[in-house]
C-alpha cells in the first residue's frame, strides 16, 4: 500500500514470532521468491528479444530506460504486494 500524500509505501507490519519460523514457512517464502524471479526473468527476456528482433527498440535503449512517476508508483505497489505476500507466508 502507498500513502497517497507522498507516494511512499506505508510501513508494513512485521511478522509475529519471526524467530519461531518453521522450516516449511521459510521454504514456502523462498520458493515463492524463486518462482516469481523465474517467471519474471523469462518474460523480460522474451519481451526484450522480440522488441530487438522486430526492430522496435535497440538493446541499448532498454538499458537506458528511466520510468516516469506513474510507472514508478506502479512498480512500488507491485513490490509492496510481493512483500505483503511474503510476510503472510512467514506469519502463518
Amino acid at each position: 500500500m502507498t500513502d497517497q500524500n507522498d507516494g511512499l509505501p506505508q510501513r508494513l507490519a512485521r511478522p509475529q514470532l519471526l524467530t519461531e519460523l518453521t522450516q516449511d514457512q521459510t521454504v514456502a517464502a523462498l520458493l515463492r521468491l524463486a518462482m516469481e524471479i523465474s517467471v519474471l526473468r523469462d518474460r523480460v527476456r522474451t519481451q526484450e528479444q522480440l522488441l530487438v528482433e522486430h526492430g522496435v527498440i535497440g538493446a541499448d535503449e532498454i538499458d537506458a530506460y528511466a520510468p516516469d512517476a506513474d510507472e514508478q508508483a506502479l512498480r512500488l505497489r507491485s513490490k509492496t504486494d510481493l512483500i505483503e505476500r511474503l510476510i503472510s507466508d512467514l506469519s502463518e
